[in-house]
């Protein structure tokens, strides 16, 4: 069976709207936590899809070195990646990118355009940012949402590796548990709850959707690149 890595990085972790899509293709979801659970070789896996966190990937962390050598194996090694959020600022930061902080921490949707074509995102997107750190274009990516704001949207390199700034795989219920544990960051980034709610039951209708057909799309190619890897075994 294809089996796709799912690295967490919170104490609560969730797959959210992308588990629905991956296992609707028939895909073995491996789950670690990254703090605490050994990471398998990249061999053991078709896929990884690591999601966001809490932490930083800006300065030194022990805990988050074994990530960025798998990263940085898989992406060239053409095993397909999808980082999200820390996840994608921990790839770009792989690939040779300058991971830094914002003036401000961000929580918001903003609407997103494709810059190129691409077989994740091929049409327009609103992207939840909760976020704090953002990342530079790694060299000999492509940049492929705009438009930036404080640093790069969503970037690809080569053909199987993708890094998004937003969160793509947040419901409902997960961003009722942010507002509980994250609350603090909301003054940090300028807006209330209540103005962020209001965001929120603007663009949550359309979120499963989006999600949907990103990693539909996403599983499509964990697919493909797993039936070519293994007829040439």
């Amino acid at each position: 069976m294809t089996a796709v890595l799912c690295l967490h990085h919170l104490a609560q972790p969730f797959l959210g709207l992308a588990e629905g899509p991956l296992r609707s293709f028939g895909l073995e979801i491996d789950e670690r936590n990254v703090a605490r659970d050994p990471l398998p070789a990249l061999d053991e896996v078709d896929a990884i899809l690591s999601f966001g966190g809490a932490q930083s990937a800006v300065g030194p962390d022990a805990t988050l070195g074994p990530e960025l050598d798998l990263l940085r194996e898989a992406a060239h090694a053409g095993v397909p990646v999808l980082g999200i959020c820390l996840g994608g600022q921990l790839l770009a930061r792989a690939l040779g990118a300058r991971v830094r902080r914002s003036p401000r921490r961000t929580v918001a949707w903003h609407e997103l355009e494709p810059l190129v074509h691409d077989p994740l995102f091929d049409a327009a997107v609103v992207g939840l940012h909760w976020n704090e750190d953002v990342f530079d274009l790694p060299e000999g990516a492509v940049e492929i949402l705009g438009p930036r704001r404080q640093g790069v949207e969503a970037f690809r390199f080569g053909d199987r590796a993708w890094g998004v700034q937003f969160h793509p795989e947040v419901d409902g219920a997960t961003l009722d548990g942010w507002y509980a544990t994250y609350g603090d960051w909301l003054a940090e980034a300028g807006v209330t709850e209540e103005q962020a709610r209001a965001a929120d039951r603007l663009r949550l209708p359309d979120q499963e959707a989006q999600a949907g057909r990103l990693f539909s799309a996403f599983a499509e190619v964990v697919s493909a690149s797993a039936a070519s890897r293994a007829a040439s075994r």
